[in-house]
This record gives structure tokens, C-alpha cells and sequence, in this order.
């Protein structure tokens, strides 16, 4: 594996085969082909996705989006959209999907699942949609895998929020909401985080509590809870001279949160590319028992120029103290841009990041879908492989997150892409032992790294996949350089 930027010539060669076809059309497949989830409402668009797993069937999953019913010609950027949902019961082969029919504006959802195999949903509702009165974050609840969900309860009742994030504390049950909150004069002090908590299964909530300080202000929040029943809260702000981001952390379900915001790290002021999700950071756990259990990693966004990288920092010590940050990516090819990071880790305790690339393109940008992964504790991350079929057309907006979960020794990634003219939502369940399925491990000399000992001179035993985003089962390396001819322009 690499440190910084340790295999930058691989990543640029799977970087050029990957992106031989720039329309999407016809370019080859890295593995079985992504999966389209929604099946209805043709000629809609659908994003900001996330996904969760049924703790008690691993092939079991439902996922979550908004879809853009109208437009309003006079005003493009005013959409109105609707709550989606989408299950499978056979590890994402087929999907069934279906829109929240309640007249009723709503976006920014996310889907978690306790033990019971129970699912539950967050989004904004915005029942007046004009002026937006009685807003309020809805919770969802199902207890037939997905299939139908009814509202349980309202949070943060007629407010201007924004962001909203659900978590779970995956032994107790307890549902977790956290989300950025306007104040009425919206200044850089009044956008602030709250959250709130329900022990009964989404039934109630606690009432809204601030948990950012006056000097900790921001927003987009994600939160993650650790092996003790911990929560810890991330977030960003956006009016410093430097970009920060915030830590916070609960030790009693949300009762009390520490005095003074940890600060993972700070990002040099820069603009971002519209629709990039801003440096929005994601949160995870260890829960693995591995010898990181406990270890906090947070992943974002960093902009230089309009151009973004994806990065990742680490702590020990419940947040106290935090990691230098590693760059994640690793597709270097002139004008891209990385974005809209999510960071999950397995139950082997490798810690996974999906990603955007986003590629400057005569008729508009092109985009394409990635995952990078690190088998040290977050340390050093393994090539990029790309994990969408091909690239394609990214005029329209496709959101601000995608949220992948991963389970057993795969990851199920979700995104939203326009390959068929209008944004569709797809999936793609990557095998983390072998990303391409061609039989060669990724870490095939099972050192505990990939691509640190590649397949060179016809060996395909023994050794780590010399090319693991393109099928290769032949290894085969003409000029023994450690990079296979699938993914060397120089064979």
C-alpha cells in the first residue's frame, strides 16, 4: 500500500483504461454491472442515497433517495421532490422501489437498522414549500424489511434546518438524529448543530439540544457511535479563514457532550465546485475487535482552486487528539476532482472511502464513482479502483452525499448517475477480498496489504492482484514492472 502517494503510476494507468470511453457507453465493465434501483417514475432525477443492512441478513438491504417530481420553469433551482425507498433481499441482484405518497416536500433522507431487522428513516418535510412554514425533520419507520414505512414521529418541529443525519447505536436500538439549524439571522453564530434521541424504537424524541458551541458553529454533521454506546458528532465550518472541522463526543446516549469541540482538522479557505457536497466530513467507528477497535476515522473534502482531494484523519483517544491527515484518492489525471467522500469500516476492521471524480469535459463535466480502502487502521490507502461501469454526463445535480454500508467481507456501494440522460440511482456490491472477482486476491500474499507484492512472472498464487480493478487472471506482466498489461499502457 501506498503512503501519500506511493503507487501514482498505477493509479494513473487504471485511471486511463478506466476513462478510455468518456460516454459511458461501451466501456468495459470492472466487474458485474452496476444495478439500477429505482425502476419507476422514468425521466425523474434521483440522489443523495444511503444505504443500511438488516444486522440479521446480510442479503437484506434498503436504500433511501429523493426524487424530483416538478420543476419550476421560472426558477430551475426550485425543485419538488419526494421521499424514495428501494429493498432487495438478494444482496442487491434485483431492487423493488417505492415513493413516499404524501403530497408532502422532501429531501436530505438517510436509513439506518437496528437489530430487530427493523428500518428507519429520517428527511425534511416541508409541507408549505413556498414559505416554508411548519418544516420539521419526519421519522419513518418499517417493520416488514423495507417494504412500506409510516411516519412516527417529528423532530425540530418548524424550523429552518438543513442536513439532517440519522445514526443508531446498533445493541441498544437507540436512534440518534443530528443536524444543522439556522438561526434567524443567519450569520456565520447561528448556524448551528443539534441533535436529538429517541429510546423507543422512534416512537418519541427528546427535544432538540444544541450541542456546537458559540465558537464551534456549522454545518453538515454526520455521527457515528463507537463500541461503548459513545457518540460522536462531526461537522465543518464554513466562515473561519481556515475551513474546520469540529468533533464532538457523548458518553451517556446524548445526555451531556464534552465541554470544548475537538478540532480534527483545518483546511486552507478555498472555493468548491457546486454540488460537491462542500468539504462535508463522514464519520466511523472501529467496531471490529481488531486491533483498532475503537479508532475514530473522519474523511472530507479538500479544495484547492475548485479542485478537491479526498482526505482522512484518525484518533485513539475518543477525539482528543486526531492523526495528520492522508490523502485518500489517487486517480491523477489533470482537472480532476475528488468529492463527496463517505468513509465506512467492515467487520475486519478495513476502512473503506467512496468517492466522486468528477473530469472537466468540452460538453460538461463527466463523473464517475470510486473506492479506495485501507487495510492499516487508515495509515496508507491502496489504489483507487472505480466501481461505476464507465463515466458519464454530470449535468445535472446529483446530490451532496451517497452513504455505502458495508457487511461481511463486502460493500455495497450507492450513487446517482445520468448514463441513461436523467439521474438514476445505482448500486454495486464490491467483494473487498477481491475487488474484480477474477479470482486473484487483492492482498493474495496475505501480508494484511494489497498491491505492496504484485503478480509478476506468471505467478497468480501468492502474490496481490497486479491490476484489481480490471479482471486479469492470468497476471500476465510483460515487462515484469509489477503493473498488469490490463492496466499498463506499456505491456
Amino acid at each position: 500500500m501506498r503512503q501519500g502517494r506511493r503507487f501514482p503510476l498505477l493509479a494513473y494507468l487504471v485511471a486511463v483504461f478506466a476513462f478510455a470511453d468518456t460516454t459511458g457507453k461501451g466501456a468495459e465493465s470492472a466487474w458485474p454491472a452496476n444495478v439500477r434501483v429505482n425502476q419507476d417514475h422514468i425521466g425523474n432525477q434521483q440522489a443523495e442515497t444511503s444505504l443500511a443492512v438488516d444486522p440479521n441478513d446480510p442479503l437484506h438491504l434498503v436504500a433511501v433517495f429523493w426524487e424530483v417530481i416538478s420543476v419550476d420553469p421560472q426558477n430551475p433551482g426550485t425543485r419538488q421532490k419526494r421521499l424514495n425507498w428501494a429493498w432487495t433481499r438478494d444482496g442487491g441482484q434485483t431492487w423493488q422501489s417505492r415513493r413516499f405518497e404524501n403530497d408532502v416536500y422532501s429531501s436530505d433522507p438517510s436509513i439506518k437498522a437496528d437489530r430487530l431487522g427493523n428500518f428507519y428513516i429520517e428527511t425534511i418535510l416541508v409541507p408549505h414549500f413556498r414559505d416554508q412554514t411548519d418544516a420539521s425533520i419526519g421519522i419513518l419507520k418499517s417493520t416488514d424489511g423495507g417494504e412500506t414505512f409510516v411516519k412516527t414521529a417529528d423532530v425540530g418541529f418548524n424550523r429552518f434546518m438543513d442536513k439532517p443525519y440519522l445514526t443508531i447505536d446498533p445493541d441498544t436500538g437507540a436512534l440518534y438524529v443530528i443536524w444543522t439549524d439556522f438561526g434567524p439571522h443567519r450569520g456565520p453564530s447561528d448556524v448551528l448543530i443539534f441533535f436529538s434521541a429517541s429510546v423507543d424504537h422512534g416512537a418519541t424524541f427528546t427535544p432538540p439540544r444544541q450541542i456546537s458551541g458559540e465558537a464551534t458553529f456549522g454545518s453538515w454533521a454526520t455521527a457515528a457511535v463507537g463500541p461503548g454506546g459513545e457518540i460522536y458528532a462531526t461537522w465543518s465550518a464554513e466562515y473561519y479563514p481556515e475551513k474546520r472541522i469540529w468533533l464532538e463526543r457523548s458518553l451517556d446516549g446524548g445526555r451531556t457532550w464534552i465541554d470544548r469541540s475537538a478540532r480534527v482538522a483545518d483546511i486552507p479557505a478555498a472555493k468548491n465546485r457546486q454540488g460537491s457536497g462542500l468539504c462535508w466530513p463522514t464519520i466511523a467507528v472501529d467496531r471490529s475487535g481488531g486491533p483498532h477497535h475503537g479508532r475514530i476515522y473522519v474523511a472530507w473534502t479538500r479544495y484547492i482552486s475548485l479542485i478537491g482531494t479526498v482526505e482522512l484523519a484518525w484518533s485513539d483517544d475518543r477525539g482528543d487528539h486526531w492523526s495528520q491527515p492522508v490523502r485518500v484518492d489517487d486517480v491523477e489525471v489533470t482537472g480532476d476532482s475528488h468529492s463527496l467522500a463517505w468513509v465506512v469500516v467492515d467487520g475486519e476492521g478495513r476502512v473503506c472511502v467512496t468517492y466522486r471524480l468528477l473530469r472537466p469535459d468540452p460538453a460538461g463535466s463527466l463523473r464517475a464513482e470510486y473506492l479506495a480502502v485501507s487495510t492499516d487502521g487508515g495509515a496508507t490507502f491502496g489504489p483507487s479502483v472505480r466501481i461505476s461501469d464507465g463515466i458519464y454526463p454530470n449535468r445535472i445535480f446529483n446530490g451532496d452525499y451517497d452513504e455505502p454500508v458495508a457487511v461481511g467481507n463486502r460493500l455495497h456501494a450507492i450513487w446517482a448517475d445520468a448514463r441513461f440522460g436523467d439521474n438514476d440511482v445505482f448500486t454495486q456490491n464490491v467483494d473487498l477480498d477481491d475487488f474484480d472477482e477474477d479470482g486473484i486476491l487483492n492482498d493474495g500474499d496475505l501480508d494484511g496489504q494489497y498491491a505492496d507484492h504484485p503478480c509478476t512472472g506468471g505467478a497468480t498464487a501468492h502474490c496481490d492482484d497486479n491490476c484489481p480493478g480490471v479482471p486479469n487472471p492470468d497476471q500476465r506482466d510483460s515487462d515484469q514492472d509489477g503493473i498488469g498489461d490490463a492496466c499498463d499502457a506499456t505491456p
